[in-house]
Parts: C-alpha cells; structure tokens; sequence
C-alpha cells in the first residue's frame, strides 16, 4: 500500500485536510504531520522539512512512500522542502506535469498552493503517486548525478562510466 505523508502550513489547512480524506478513501496509508487544528502562527519551513525527512527516510527504508505540502506559497515550500538530503520537491500545475515530475526526476515530495482547486489538486496527488521513474539508463545516470553532488559536493561524472547494469541496478 502506497503512504503518502501529509504536512500543511496555516495557509494549506483546509484543503490539505481535504485531500487527507480523498487520500484515505482512495485507499492509499496517510501520515499526518500538519497541526490538528488551523494555527496562523504555522510557518512552512518545518512542515516542509519534516514531511520530507519522513518521505526520504521510508523511501530509504524500502517503503513505497510520497509527501504532499500544502501550503501558503507552494514555491516556498518546494525550497524548503528540497534542503532535506534525498527530497526532490516539485509543484506542478496539471496532472500531466505531476506524472513527468516523477517519470523524469523521481520527485517524491509534491507542493501545493493551499488555494488550489481540490479536485485539481487532487488530480495531481493521484497522478505523482500512481507514476514510476522511468526505468531507463539515461533517468538513472541523471538522478546519481544530482546525489553525488548533493552528497559530495561534486559532479564529477562518474556516473557517466558506470555500465548500463550498474545504472539500473543502483537506481
């Protein structure tokens, strides 16, 4: 079963706790992080750092696992967000862009304006956590790049000289 965990800030409240009952009735396993009640003193960065922390660390687990931030300024959220080692935090606009965020770089943390439509927003929750990365050499070659330097400090191409093999084994 697929977890998605949730976060919002005073901004996302409402919504967000929509789109935790669409998430529930849709059958997927809900994490919630956000407050149990709206608090306009609720700022993003620490919702969008624990939800990604969670996200980075079930995946690292081997748990089939999203985030979803909802919050006042989605954009300020995906920069928060991805400072957590492993986040790759997108916002999208349509269902379409949803799914090639997580064909293209495996996004696993998706951002929201916390004055999205639902039924738009939810459209797009559905369509990141029901796409894969594509499972090509060149997709993996790219994410062990963006790893090495968001690990190192480096991108020095190493990834370049791996083996096909290699590339899909480790990605």
């Amino acid at each position: 079963m697929t977890r998605i965990h949730f976060a919002v800030d005073h901004g996302g409240y409402e919504l967000g706790r929509k789109l935790e009952q669409r998430a529930l009735d849709g059958g997927f396993e809900v994490v919630w992080h956000g407050a149990d009640e709206v608090d306009p003193g609720d700022d993003y960065p620490a919702y969008a750092i624990a939800v990604a922390k969670a996200v980075v660390q079930d995946q690292d687990a081997g748990i089939d696992a999203f985030a979803v931030l909802v919050v006042d300024e989605a954009l300020a959220g995906v920069v928060a967000a991805n400072k957590v080692n492993g986040a790759r935090a997108v916002t999208t606009t349509s269902p379409r862009a949803a799914a090639t965020a997580r064909a293209v770089v495996d996004a696993n943390v998706l951002v929201i304006d916390g004055v999205a439509y639902e039924g738009s927003a939810w459209l797009n929750i559905y369509a990141f956590v029901t796409t894969g990365m594509d499972q090509t050499v060149e997709r993996g070659r790219q994410i062990l790049q963006i790893e090495e330097y968001e690990n190192a400090g480096t991108i020095e191409g190493w990834a370049v000289q791996l083996e096909p093999e290699q590339i899909l084994r480790t990605y």
